[in-house]
Order: structure tokens, then sequence, then C-alpha cells
């Protein structure tokens, strides 16, 4: 693919915003909750944690995939042991926030506020981008081919990194 294709400029947006939103999404989360009286709380770090630290995976993955669609050989291969090993970081956050936000729910009676739906959100969002990475490709909404292929009946498909960590441990395969 010629490096300014259609696939490559929408890539480049889309890593550069998945960066900015490793800071963005968890400081406006700690923003609502401060500005509504809140506190900030082990449910509220730990969410802004595991969501911040998904952004970060999946700004590494959107940019393999930039090189990629710019012909890189090779691209983004090196990048793949890291990713295999981020993903038990990343559920662990998932789990803790998991954690931390049903000790709060225990704790304290949840309400309808900033305080018990920043780290709530934030928690859905971490989980939905660790699959969306790492299982089926979730995001539909932006690419045309693929919105139509959702409402065509054909379902989601496998996420691109998980279709790069398939070839990439089949090739380890091969040459073992």
């Amino acid at each position: 693919m010629h490096a300014t294709s259609a696939a490559a400029r929408r890539l480049t947006t889309y890593w550069k915003l998945e960066a900015g939103n490793v800071v963005f999404v968890p400081a406006l989360a700690v923003y609502l909750v401060l500005s509504a009286g809140g506190t900030i709380t082990a449910a509220l770090v730990l969410s802004c944690l595991a969501c911040s630290f998904l952004l970060v995976i999946g700004t590494i993955v959107l940019r393999m995939m930039l090189r990629k669609a710019r012909g890189e050989s090779a691209a983004g291969k090196d990048r793949i042991p890291m990713l295999l090993w981020m993903r038990w970081p990343a559920i662990a956050l998932c789990a803790a926030a998991a954690i931390a936000l049903g000790v709060e729910c225990i704790t304290k009676t949840p309400t309808l506020s900033a305080q018990f739906l920043a780290p709530a959100v934030l928690l859905v969002l971490a989980v939905l981008e660790y699959i969306n990475y790492y299982h089926i490709q979730l995001q539909h909404f932006d690419h045309a081919p693929d919105w139509k292929r959702l409402i065509s009946g054909r379902g989601f498909r496998p996420s691109h990194l998980k279709r790069e960590i398939d070839r990439w441990k089949r090739e380890q395969r091969r040459s073992a």
C-alpha cells in the first residue's frame, strides 16, 4: 500500500487520537468527579490506569497497522512479543479496578453520580478495548466496509492484533 493511501491516512489520525486519549480520557473523568464534589478513590485510580494502559496498547497496535499499511516489511512483528506480554498487566489492571469498584459498591451505596459512574465507565471502556484489540474487532462505525460487513449479518471478525498474533505464533512454530 502506498504511504498516502486512505488506510494510511486514516491510521495516522487514529493512532494520534488513541495516544491523546491515554491522558485525555482519564483526566476528563477525574475532572468530572472532582467538579461534581467527588473524591479520588482506588476504584477511580485503578480504572484510569486500566483504561490508559489499554489505550497505550491501542496506540502501539495502530502504529503497527500504519507501518503495515505503508508497506514496511515485517511491520510490527518486533512488537508482538511485547503486546503478548502487555495483555497480562492489562487483565490484572481491569481485575483490580473491578474489585475496587465492587468494594466501593459494597461499602458505599452506589448513586448515579460522577463518583460511581466515572470508574464504572472507564472500566467498561478498558474491557471493551481489551476485547477490541486482543479478541474481536468491536469498532465498526468508523470505516464503511467494516460497518457494511457487520450489518450484512456476517458479524464480528477477529481483531487485527489477534490475526497478527496468530500469524506470529504460526511463524514461531515453523521456525522452531
